[in-house]
C-alpha cells in the first residue's frame, strides 16, 4: 500500500481530491487572514466594516466545511476501491500459493488492512492537510513579518524531528499487534472446532484459559503500541505549546516596535496556534505512517503477480505408480515404513490397515503434501518413464468433506457450467437422487455450513459426485463412504468401480460383498520405528 497505488486507482478522482484540499485549506486560511482587517476596524470603531469582514469570514468557513466533507467522501471512495483491489490481489496470491491457515488469511485480508488503513491512509490525508495548512499559514505570516516565518520554521523542524526518536519502537510495536491478533484468531479457530466436545466434558476452564492467554498478549501489544505513539505525540505537543507562546511573544514585540498592525497580533496568534497544532498532527501522522511500514511491506509481498496453473491432463499419463522403500517421519519422532507397492492403471485397490498404519499419510505423500524421509514414489507413463504429475489434477476425497456455501449443483460441478448436463446422471451414480428429491429446490438447494442442513452421508455423496463428474484418471478416496449405509455403499461402489479410473480407497467395515468388488486389497501393518 503506497501513494502511487492510491493515485493509480483513479487518477482523475485523486487529482480532484488534491484540488479540493488546496481550495479547502485556502478557504480556511482566508477565514483567519480576514481577522486582521476585522480587528483593525473594531479598534477604529468601524462596526459596519467589521461586520462585513466577519460575514465574509463566516461564508468562507462554510465553504471550507463543505469542501472538507466532499474531500473526505471522495478520499474514502478512493481508498476503499484501492483496498478492494489489494484484497483481490492477496486472494489470488493465497489461492495460488496454497495457504490454508485460516487465521492467517483472516489476518491478512482484514486485520492487517484495517491496521494499515488506521495508520497509513487516514494519517496520509491528515498529513496532506497539515502540510497545506503550514504552507498557507507561513505565506500569510510572511506578509506580516519575515521573522515570524523564521521562528515558525525552526519550531516546526524541532517538532518534526522528535518522532524520529521513536520510529523504530513504534514500527515494531505495530507489527507486534498484527502478529498477536493473528495468534488470537488462530487460537479461537482451533478451540472453536471442538466446542461441542468441551461442553460435553464441561471443560470451560481450558477453553477460557487459552482465549485469555491470547487476548492478554494482544492487549499487552496494543497498550505498548499506544504508549510509544502517544509518548511521541505528547513531546511534540509540548514543543507546540512552547512555540505558540514564543510566536505570540514575538508578535507583541513586533507590534510594540511598530513593525505590524494591531490586528496582526491576534491573527498571528491564531496562525501560530494553527501551525503548531498542524506540526503536532503532522508529526503524529508521520510517526503512524512509518510505524505501518513493516505491515505495508508484508501486504505488498502478498500482492506479487501470480500465475494460475494450467491444466495439462498430466494425470492421464499415469500408467503405473510404484512405491519403493518408503518411510515417513512425524514431528513426534515416529517413522512409518511402507511395503513395496505397485498400482497399475485402471486397478481398483482397497487400502486397509490398523489405525496409525499410515494410510492417510500415504495419500498425502502421493499428492506431494508430505515429503518422505526416504524412499520413492514413482509415477510412470506407458513407456515406463518416470514423471511428476500435477497433484492438483489427482482426484482426492479427504475424510473431512469440503463443501461451500452455494448450491448442491455448484458443489458437484465446482462452478464449471460445462458439466451441468452431466449432473443428473452423476447424482444417480452416487445414490444421491433420492436425497435431492426431498429438497424443495432440488439441486438448487443452498448448502448452509452453519445450520448443517445436510447429513454426513449426503455430504459424502456430494463429494463423491464431484469426484465422479470430473473424471480424474487417478482417484484417492479416504473413508469416502463411512457415513453412508451399507446398501447405498454397495450401490455406489458398483457404479464407481466399473469406471476406467485408477482408484485407491481407504475404508473400514465394508461388507465382504463390497470388498470382493475391488481388484485386490493392500493391508498396511503398523510398522513404527
Amino acid at each position: 500500500m503506497n501513494i502511487k497505488g492510491i493515485f493509480n486507482k483513479n487518477k482523475i478522482r485523486f487529482i480532484g481530491i488534491c484540488i479540493l484540499l488546496i481550495l479547502e485549506t485556502a478557504s480556511a486560511t482566508s477565514v483567519t487572514y480576514l481577522m486582521t482587517p476585522a480587528f483593525n476596524y473594531i479598534k477604529q470603531n468601524k462596526l459596519n466594516l467589521f461586520l462585513i469582514f466577519i460575514t465574509l469570514s463566516a461564508s468562507l468557513q462554510f465553504i471550507s466545511t463543505i469542501l472538507t466533507s466532499l474531500g473526505n467522501v471522495l478520499y474514502a471512495h478512493q481508498i476503499q476501491d484501492y483496498i478492494h483491489q489489494i484484497r483481490n490481489n492477496i486472494t489470488r496470491y493465497l489461492f495460488v500459493n496454497d495457504d490454508e491457515n485460516v487465521s492467517e488469511i483472516q489476518n491478512n485480508l482484514n486485520s492487517n488492512i484495517q491496521e494499515v488503513t488506521n495508520k497509513y491512509t487516514n494519517p496520509l490525508l491528515i498529513l496532506w492537510r497539515r502540510v497545506l495548512t503550514i504552507a498557507f499559514s507561513l505565506g500569510v505570516l510572511f506578509t506580516f513579518n519575515w521573522s515570524l516565518v523564521v521562528l515558525t520554521l525552526l519550531l516546526s523542524f524541532v517538532g518534526l524531528y522528535l518522532p524520529k526518536l521513536f520510529e523504530k519502537m513504534t514500527s515494531s510495536a505495530t507489527l507486534e499487534v498484527t502478529q498477536k491478533n493473528e495468534y488470537l484468531l488462530d487460537t479461537v479457530e482451533k478451540w472453536a472446532r471442538g466446542l461441542d466436545e468441551l461442553r460435553r466434558y464441561a471443560s470451560f476452564g481450558s477453553y477460557e484459559g487459552a482465549i485469555k492467554k491470547s487476548t492478554s498478549e494482544l492487549k499487552a501489544a496494543t497498550i505498548k503500541d499506544c504508549f510509544w505513539g502517544n509518548l511521541a505525540t505528547a513531546l511534540t505537543s509540548l514543543v507546540s505549546l512552547i512555540g505558540i507562546i514564543l510566536l505570540l511573544a514575538l508578535s507583541i514585540y513586533l507590534y510594540a516596535t511598530g513593525q505590524i498592525v494591531f490586528g496582526a497580533i491576534i491573527t498571528s496568534g491564531i496562525f501560530a496556534n494553527q501551525i503548531m497544532n498542524a506540526v503536532t498532527y503532522l508529526a503524529e501522522s508521520l510517526n503512524q505512517i512509518k510505524s505501518s511500514k513493516k505491515v505495508r511491506h508484508k501486504i505488498l509481498n502478498l500482492q506479487e503477480s501470480v500465475q494460475f496453473n494450467v491444466k495439462d491432463n498430466s494425470d492421464k499419463r499415469i500408467n503405473q505408480i510404484e512405491i519403493n522403500d518408503l518411510q515417513v517421519s512425524y514431528p513426534t519422532g515416529e517413522s512409518i515404513s511402507y511395503p513395496h507397492i505397485v498400482v497399475n492403471k485402471g486397478e481398483k485397490i482397497l487400502l486397509t490397515g490398523d489405525s496409525g498404519s499410515g494410510k492417510s499419510t500415504l495419500f498425502k505423500v502421493l499428492l506431494g503434501e508430505v515429503t518422505p524421509k526416504m524412499g520413492t514414489v514413482s509415477y510412470k507413463d506407458k513407456g515406463g518413464k518416470v514423471f511428476i504429475p500435477n497433484p492438483e489434477e489427482i482426484g482426492y476425497l479427504a475424510q473431512d468433506n469440503t463443501l461451500f456455501p452455494d448450491t448442491i449443483k455448484n458443489n458437484i460441478t465446482m462452478f464449471d457450467s460445462k458439466l451441468d448436463k452431466e449432473v443428473n446422471k452423476t447424482v444417480q451414480n452416487v445414490n444421491l437422487s433420492t436425497d435431492i428429491e426431498k429438497f424443495p429446490k432440488g439441486l438448487k438447494t443452498l448448502i448452509n455450513l452453519d445450520s448443517e442442513n445436510l447429513s454426513g452421508g449426503q455430504k459424502q455423496k456430494i463429494v463423491l459426485a464431484r469426484a465422479n463428474i470430473h473424471h480424474s484418471s487417478l482417484l484417492l478416496i479416504d473413508e469416502g463412504t463411512s457415513a453412508i449405509d451399507s446398501k447405498a455403499t454397495l450401490s455406489i461402489l458398483k457404479e464407481l468401480l466399473k469406471s476406467e479410473q485408477t482408484i485407491i480407497m481407504i475404508a473400514h467395515n465394508l461388507s465382504q460383498k463390497s470388498i470382493n468388488m475391488f481388484d485386490r486389497e493392500i493391508h498396511l501393518n503398523k510398522e513404527v520405528n
